[in-house]
């Protein structure tokens, strides 16, 4: 197996000792789509992200047959994650994990929310312009801004239906959600004033964790991913409550969500089926996080693989008793924004062309309808550079 999830070498030792007949090793590799291009003899199993671009997806066949012999559920997925998997009718993807955006609040503002489930990005931006308070020298309270984390600005973005996926070109989008959300991310900077604004109380107020800028009131909400929310300690979660962030009451999963499959010309099939078989089996995985507890990793570690399992059952029925705050936060099934189909490279064209893109398009002095041509320009230039 060739993985950059750690926690793959726990669970690979679990279902060794499970059994004496297969043996699964395993085999850090930091970039595991990469390396399955990029090798002439791969492993029987791969996991981890960005396996899904066309590339990556080709060294791989298809476990329709799992399902079709009844030896997976595809009822027991959640459908959407099972789908981004499946190409042209084949499922050549199994979903392990996954993880969602939230905002956190003080508990002090409790009453303030509506929904005990979400909050959408317009009651964000209202709630936002009310929490808002200045003084004679700037704002000594703000109550959000999209600008202030690189990840919440793309998932604004992805809100609004921009749809960044692998293209002819490495990358393609929606230029008219681009340009929509870009609109609506300069209209909530007005609100608070200029942009200018915003970064001097970014720079003088939100130096500390998410936490702590909630809980000491500056900032009415901070946002957080759930591989993080769900890792603080008790004493910080317990002045703290949180909400999934939505729109068209969707939430968009985050776009590293990690996939196994199995690799073209695996000698070692019957290993890599019993292996999945055995993963996907809702008592394994409680086993699986009872060994994360009972190691320490789950300090530092979120869940199954770093994330929210992808079958649900596991996430409703044994993710609360190990993680508490989860009680009444499930993610709901029917509301995940799942991203499209990106390529093997996508970590690194998002940083170096699609974030630096959204920070200049949604200044308050570019046209929104300039969004398109500065994206376009980037991408040109770092594609020249290569």
């Amino acid at each position: 197996m060739w993985t950059n999830q750690s926690e793959f070498a726990s669970y690979v030792e679990l279902f060794n000792a499970s059994q004496n007949r297969h043996r699964i090793v395993v085999e850090y590799k930091e970039n595991p789509a990469g390396e399955l291009i990029s090798s002439k003899k791969g492993p029987e199993l791969v996991v981890g992200p960005w396996l899904k671009g066309e590339k990556a997806r080709s060294r791989l066949i298809p476990t329709d047959y799992l399902f079709t012999e009844l030896r997976l559920n595809s009822r027991h997925f959640y459908s959407a994650l099972l789908d981004l998997g499946n190409i042209r009718g084949r499922q050549y993807l199994l979903p392990v994990s996954f993880n969602l955006p939230s905002l956190i609040f003080s508990t002090e503002n409790r009453q303030l929310i509506e929904n005990d489930f979400f909050l959408s990005l317009d009651q964000v931006q209202r709630l936002s312009r009310t929490f808002n308070a200045q003084t004679g020298g700037g704002y000594a309270k703000m109550g959000f801004s999209p600008r202030w984390n690189s990840e919440f600005l793309y998932l604004t973005a992805r809100m609004f239906n921009a749809r960044f996926e692998e293209g002819d070109s490495l990358v393609s989008w929606n230029k008219a959600g681009l340009t929509e959300a870009t609109a609506y991310i300069q209209e909530w900077t007005k609100m608070n004033g200029s942009a200018q604004a915003e970064a001097d109380f970014q720079f003088k107020y939100l130096y500390d964790p998410p936490y702590r800028i909630v809980t000491g009131g500056r900032s009415l909400f901070a946002y957080i991913p759930s591989d993080e929310l769900l890792i603080l300690p008790q004493d910080k979660l317990a002045n703290i409550d949180f909400r999934w962030i939505v729109r068209d009451n969707t939430t968009p999963v985050r776009d590293d969500i990690i996939y196994m499959g199995i690799c073209r010309n695996a000698t070692g099939l019957d290993a890599a089926e019993a292996f999945i078989i055995w993963f996907y089996h809702e008592e394994n995985q409680r086993r699986l996080l009872e060994r994360s507890r009972s190691m320490g990793t789950m300090n530092h570690s979120f869940g199954i693989s770093g994330g929210f399992s992808a079958i649900r059952a596991v996430n409703e029925r044994t993710y609360p008793r190990f993680y508490p705050a989860l009680l009444g936060h499930l993610p709901p099934p029917d509301s995940l924004g799942i991203p499209r189909i990106l390529p093997n490279n996508w970590k690194t064209l998002k940083s170096e062309i699609i974030i630096p893109a959204l920070e200049e398009a949604v200044l308050p002095q570019s046209p929104a309808t300039k969004a398109d041509t500065i994206l376009s320009d980037r991408l040109a230039l770092w594609k020249k550079a290569q």
